[in-house]
């Protein structure tokens, strides 16, 4: 019984709020046990929500997919992290869909002995961005649901969107109110059963963007897993592949593994030719690549005195004694240096006096940082030599 107040007489505590008090839906803190966080990948994925699959072109996000889809199906652990609760997982795959069957196939030839697994896909997807198409869609998911239920014992636990920008016919990728209504679209999907929904986005044109288009896709996600590489844009080479951590609501984000792709022969074409997908190598003995970073630039002194060098070695380089009885060496001066790193090291000044100083200043600290670059210099006979180490 609580008195006036709103206290309960009996225990001393607020009495819980009706709907019409002030207080209703406020939460104190004792009120509520601390629960752990429900995952379906430990310490990776929560068990429903949103959690984005991010990455470079190229770097092996379906394949990702695929192998979760795999570990989920199979209770195999996830790059290392144990499968809470086994559940099916329903593709929605607005592009690449004719490559899925290949690319299951080969995963579960791999990991599960050929057996098939709760994993559906569907290749005519409709526009997500359209809230009643999405409602026309949950009946569809719901009977996928059924059937994995009837045929494996297992629940629908995860819906894959791949790729977001494909599902959905978004004007403007950077418009955060078209990225918060694409997320609540995906809850619309997911929450029904209980699911997790995982779309699958492109990072920008470098990994340091992120997630492309609107900060909100990030914000309102639950989990971001990122998968990266090193990629020649030139040759197409895709080197370094990694999987990361780039956000959780509970836990430490950061690197999990480095991972390759391994090609598995399905079968042979009528050329005689082998065909095939690939699937993923954890590399889990192997610590995990650290976080990317663009190789730190010369300062300009050093650009000028390595584009110096290079060119008065042509023309001005012999043999040297190093303090004329040390090991021999190809070597130049640097008053031989000094001409060809005035014509090359920019100072912007308008006048020649200051111009000069400042050129002087830039040689006499690149000399200094001579050894931090691969360069040795020393003095003897009257003359500053210069050469490689």
């Amino acid at each position: 019984m609580a008195n006036a107040t709103g206290y309960s007489i009996e225990h001393g505590m607020p009495a819980e709020p009706t709907g019409s008090e002030p207080l209703f839906g406020f939460t104190f803190d004792g009120e509520v046990p601390a629960d752990p966080p429900r995952y379906l990948v430990k310490h990776l994925l929560p068990a429903e929500g949103v959690a984005m699959l991010g990455g470079q072109s190229g770097a092996g996000k379906t394949f990702t997919a695929v192998d979760l889809a795999v570990s989920l199906a199979t209770e195999q652990p996830f790059f290392g992290r144990r499968i809470v609760e086994p559940v099916g997982t329903l593709i929605l795959a607005a592009e690449g869909a004719g490559t899925l069957a290949g690319r299951i196939e080969a995963a579960r030839k791999a990991r599960a002995s050929g057996e098939h697994l709760p994993i559906a896909w569907m290749g005519a997807v409709p526009n997500l961005a359209d809230p009643e198409e999405v409602k026309g869609l949950l009946p569809k998911i719901r009977a996928v649901d059924a059937r994995m239920r009837k045929m494996f014992d297992v629940r629908l636990g995860v819906i894959i969107i791949d790729t977001l920008a494909a599902a959905f016919a978004l004007k403007d990728e950077n418009d955060a109110a078209e990225a918060q209504q694409a997320l609540r679209h995906m809850r619309m999907l997911g929450e029904p059963l209980g699911a997790l929904v995982m779309p699958v986005h492109h990072y920008g044109k470098s990994e340091e963007t992120g997630l492309r288009g609107s900060s909100a896709y990030r914000g309102g996600a639950d989990a971001v897993l990122s998968v990266l590489a090193d990629r020649n844009q030139v040759t197409g080479e895709v080197t370094t592949r990694s999987l990361n951590l780039a956000k959780t609501r509970c836990g430490e984000e950061g690197p999990i593994a480095a991972f390759s792709l391994r090609f598995t022969q399905l079968g042979i074409d009528e050329d005689g030719d082998p065909f095939g997908a690939c699937v993923i190598d954890p590399a889990l003995d192997q610590p995990p690549p650290s976080t990317r970073k663009a190789p730190q630039k010369d300062p300009l002194p050093i650009v000028a005195l390595k584009g110096a060098f290079d060119e008065v070695m042509l023309t001005h380089s012999r043999d040297v004694k190093v303090r004329g009885q040390g090991a021999t060496v190809q070597a130049i001066t640097v008053e031989e240096l000094r001409p060809e790193f005035r014509r090359r090291y920019a100072t912007g000044e308008t006048d020649g006096e200051k111009a000069a100083n400042t050129i002087r200043q830039a040689l006499k600290r690149a000399l200094s940082a001579c050894p931090k670059h691969g360069f040795t210099t020393a003095t003897w006979d009257g003359e500053e030599w210069l050469w490689k180490a």
